[in-house]
């Protein structure tokens, strides 16, 4: 009996080192699936499309968003294309929104993972959406023709003036303009437009856009003033996927900490120190 023992141990052992070897000889053979962490690190996110972050934005924003042809360039991309790889996800945007619906179609991420405009965090729209960590530090800018004598916001009372629909331009103007009829743009390029033709006294827009615009676009037009409204942008994702805001706040905080944030800005914004770090 130990005899026949010790030959059923010796078989039993063989058959665990062959299966063994065999089960190492499978996985040697198979394509590796290890994506540096990051098929962990996105495994609970609620994406519309698996792999893929999908972004919806007016992209009428530069040096933030904006189209050159059909490709969307500028700041906010640079910075999502450097987020997604970080997540081992594919960076896709859509055909540009208008603005003022941005908000609703990133709710239950019904037709994006993020919206990305230049948005203003405020209380009003954390209502219906959360925001990632804030990304830049922004006021709002009064513009008029440069051949106006136009000196200040205040100056407007009773006037026209433009602002974008459903951005907080427009909102501060109709709180701080006294009758003031303030007409609604669907992007703050139609707002230039009708400022040029002479349709409206002045326009109201973020800052840093503004600065871009008359520097490169709009020789004919003057920023009188830069209101300190101390507002902040971020990227509007939906409350029911908490793990996408914070794979994005986690890579956000690495691109702060080893410096590709401040790279990135320093291309786009070369006057200017990073306020984020």
């Amino acid at each position: 009996m130990m005899s026949m023992s010790k030959k059923v141990i010796a078989v039993m052992a063989a058959l665990v080192l062959a299966l063994s070897m065999a089960l190492v000889g499978c996985s040697s053979g198979t394509p590796s699936t290890d994506t540096g962490g990051a098929t962990d690190t996105t495994a609970d996110l609620k994406l519309l499309k698996e792999g893929v972050l999908t972004v919806g934005s007016d992209c009428d924003y530069p040096p933030f968003i904006s189209l050159e042809g059909e490709k969307p360039v500028g700041f906010e991309y640079d910075l999502l294309e450097v987020i997604a790889a970080d997540l081992g996800l594919t960076l896709e945007y859509l055909p540009p929104q208008s603005f003022d619906t941005l908000i609703t179609a990133v709710q239950g991420g019904g037709k994006m993972d993020l919206a990305v405009s230049s948005l203003t965090i405020n209380d009003e729209r954390k209502e219906s959406v959360n925001f990632c960590t804030p990304y830049f530090d922004s006021n709002q800018a009064c513009v008029t023709l440069a051949s106006s004598n136009y000196t200040k916001a205040s100056d407007f009372e009773g006037k026209t003036v433009g602002a974008q629909s459903g951005t907080t331009g427009f909102d501060w103007a109709q709180e701080n303009i006294p009758g003031a009829t303030v007409k609604p743009y669907n992007q703050t390029s139609e707002g230039l437009a009708a400022l040029q033709a002479g349709s409206i006294e002045a326009l109201f827009f973020d800052a840093p856009i503004a600065e871009y615009q008359l520097q490169t676009n709009y020789p004919d037009m003057k920023m009188i003033e830069v209101i300190p409204t101390a507002e902040q942008y971020g990227f509007a994702v939906s409350k029911d996927n908490p793990a996408l805001e914070k794979a994005v706040n986690d890579s956000l905080k690495k691109l702060i900490d080893d410096g590709t944030y401040a790279e990135i800005f320093k291309q786009y914004f070369p006057n200017l120190e990073p306020s984020i770090k």
